[in-house]
């Protein structure tokens, strides 16, 4: 198992303009292997393309100038509309081919009429209203002399046909590109057109396969795996299973051998500092302790001031009460008259400070004595209009009585309530002081739970109110009943007890916990969440590695994707179509080409499935070049140099397109004809 760091994708390098145009490469064949993924061109006579880029054109507008290939930045990607001239690899848009053209000609310094021959691959079967596209570009636009059609994966064979036994006499081709895969049958030095067969199978599909299982499996990160990104680590990271892929796939279900097998991409994380997150908690919690240490002595402080308060009041109450009973009757009412009270409310406070103090009950007095006179009366001494009064002062006694009564009954309440407030302050205090950390975590814990549950009962209730008024529209719709009872709801007493407990636990959150509202995260991982880890921030690539490129093998059984897979195209329509001795032939040169080539064990694995299907000791090759990518061009300028002095033989002519018209081709190994050509 190795870890490998994440590295962003690097903008490429802008091509520079090429200044020796005029001067070295005015007449020189120009080569343009217009490929679906990447297109590369370059001079006959230099050993390396001029140019290597993406086949893409970005625009931030439909109105904006198209900005082509490596001038498109990594950065700039998520804000321009791009486009390739391609559908898998035949173009369709030939606006974006226009610009990748004005681009290509402009780096390689033409600024002005185009002198120079050219070759351009396409595609093997590529449609006549396709081609006609190109060629209205190059002649009608760009002007150009003459021009040559070949088939890039063709072209590719040429270039390394010396390689193979009898200069690639009898040989199968296998190109598997970006988009697509060809399979070719070349006999007696003749490419048998058709045999030739296509599955729309590529590293493009593998590297989308690649994307969407990772966003899958970690949806966290997928904002890292870009399609670009994605694709490096595709060709980093997987490869074809040298042999059989179910013993391989087996091999990964067993965990020891699966996590060997496994590579890790480390992520980008910020790593804790666990001696600093330490200092941080020792020291958030020492400040806790200083807090409930000084909330304790100020509450112990504003205690004993209140009884002070209380005891200096009680004095001075006492000391005018005592006036009256030392007969100072003057002072006594002036006094009394200062303190803006009565006699009867003197008495009542001095009773309630003793109870406060000392806890004594006070005593009942009758009210009302004076306020109705007539009650305490007999009613022989009283008139008749007495009587009457009497009467309604009975009357109205029993409802101050009344009153008097409910006014009691809430203030009983009252203060039970606010008793129960102080005795639970007082023991949330208690609870602080001894274990801060805890209790500030359980106050969090609480409070998070209150939330789920509302949120829970808000969810369902919102359900419930959906189906009721769905049910109401309907008889509405055929009563003449009031819309005022659509989205009724009925008073919730627990979600009020809910509401009430939150804001007791805010409140207290405030009080031991200053400033959690915008710290509650960071305090969470201080105070018993989880640290986020380096594991955290990897991504592990396991049987991904082996099932992305086999789509290539087996597309049904990976993707869904109704194709053949290489193999079963390989022995279905050519090898099962030839004689046993020609099949042996084609065996002994196997070449392959194309970018998903370069998919790491893509020729062992090719050479094993063609040897289940050989006779036992049967003479097998498998060839394939150090770079699959450039082969075509490679064999493109091979081509040219080998022919340059029959060029008129195979080109098509500005003369000859506008005479025979956009589907006129000439004949050569690599075209695209309904005959073979054979090659010298």
């Amino acid at each position: 198992m190795g870890i490998v760091e994440y590295k962003e994708i690097q903008s490429p390098i802008e091509d520079q303009v090429c200044k020796e145009y005029r001067t070295k490469y005015a007449n020189s064949p120009l080569i343009i292997d217009n490929g679906s993924y990447q297109c590369r061109a370059g001079f006959s006579i230099d050993d390396n393309p001029k140019l290597i880029f993406r086949s893409l054109v970005g625009k931030v507008k439909s109105t904006s100038n198209p900005i082509v290939g490596n001038s498109i930045k990594e950065s700039d990607i998520s804000r321009l509309n791009i486009k390739s001239p391609f559908d898998l690899d035949v173009l369709v848009h030939p606006p974006s081919q226009e610009s990748i053209l004005d681009h290509l000609f402009h780096k390689l310094g033409i600024e002005s009429a185009i002198e120079n021959p050219i070759l351009m691959t396409e595609a093997a079967s590529n449609p006549s209203f396709c081609r006609k596209y190109m060629s209205e570009l190059l002649f009608e636009c760009y002007n150009i002399k003459s021009v040559v059609y070949g088939i890039d994966s063709l072209f590719s064979f040429y270039g390394q046909k010396h390689q193979l036994k009898d200069g690639g006499k009898n040989a199968l081709i296998i190109d598997s590109s970006f988009n697509t895969t060809h399979i070719y049958n070349v006999q007696d030095y003749k490419v048998s057109h058709q045999h030739t067969k296509r599955i729309n199978i590529g590293g493009g599909l593998s590297t989308d396969y690649l994307r969407k299982v990772i966003h899958v499996k970690y949806p966290k990160h997928k904002s890292y795996f870009t399609q670009n990104y994605t694709n490096k680590i595709k060709e980093e990271h997987c490869y074809f299973t040298k042999e059989s892929f179910i013993e391989e796939l087996k091999e990964f279900e067993n965990d020891k051998l699966g996590r060997e097998k496994s590579d890790i991409i480390q992520l980008p994380y910020q790593a804790i500092d666990f001696e600093k997150l330490e200092e941080d908690k020792q020291r958030k919690l020492q400040n806790r302790k200083e807090l409930g240490a000084k909330l304790k002595e100020m509450a112990d402080k504003k205690r004993m001031e209140k009884r002070q308060a209380q005891e200096d009041r009680l004095q001075v109450l006492e000391s005018i009460l005592n006036l009256k009973l030392n007969n100072n009757i003057d002072e006594y009412n002036v006094s009394l008259k200062a303190e803006l009270m009565g006699e009867k409310d003197l008495i009542n406070e001095i009773e309630d400070l003793k109870e406060k103090l000392f806890g004594k009950k006070k005593e009942e007095h009758a009210e009302g004595e004076d306020e109705f006179p007539l009650l305490s009366r007999p009613d022989s001494e009283l008139t008749q209009d007495q009587l009457k009064e009497k009467k309604k002062q009975r009357l109205l006694k029993s409802m101050k009585d009344g009153r008097l009564a409910n006014k009691r009954k809430r203030d009983e309440e009252k203060e039970k309530e606010k008793e129960k407030e102080e005795e639970r302050d007082r023991q949330e205090e208690e609870m602080f002081i001894k274990d801060p950390e805890q209790y500030v975590r359980d106050l969090h814990i609480r409070r998070s739970r209150i939330f789920d549950k509302k949120e829970q009962k808000q969810k369902q209730k919102t359900k419930v109110v959906v189906q009721r008024n769905s049910r109401l529209r309907s008889i509405l719709s055929t009563t003449n009943r009031d819309d005022k009872f659509l989205g009724d709801e009925e008073v919730d007493q627990e979600e009020i007890e809910d509401t009430k407990e939150l804001a007791v636990l805010e409140k207290l959150l405030n009080k031991f916990d200053p400033g959690w509202s915008t710290s509650t995260n960071s305090d969470d991982l201080l105070f018993g969440g989880d640290y986020p880890t380096a594991e955290d921030h990897q991504v592990i690539l396991g049987v991904e590695r082996i099932k992305t490129p086999e789509i290539l093998f087996q597309p049904k059984a990976i993707v869904g994707l109704d194709q053949m897979g290489l193999m079963e195209a390989i022995t279905s329509t050519i090898l099962s179509q030839l004689s046993p001795e020609s099949r042996k032939l084609v065996t002994e040169n196997i070449f392959l080409t194309g970018g998903n080539a370069n998919t790491k064990n893509f020729r062992d694995r090719v050479h094993y499935e063609i040897t289940q299907l050989r006779e036992p000791h049967s003479p097998l090759n498998v060839f394939k070049s150090n770079n699959s990518q450039l082969d075509a061009w490679f064999g493109a300028r091979k081509w040219v140099n080998d022919n340059i002095d029959q060029w008129n033989q195979f080109s098509i002519s500005k003369e000859e397109y506008q005479e025979k018209g956009y589907d006129y081709i000439k004949d050569h190994f690599a075209s695209n004809p309904t005959s073979s050509y054979q090659i010298n």
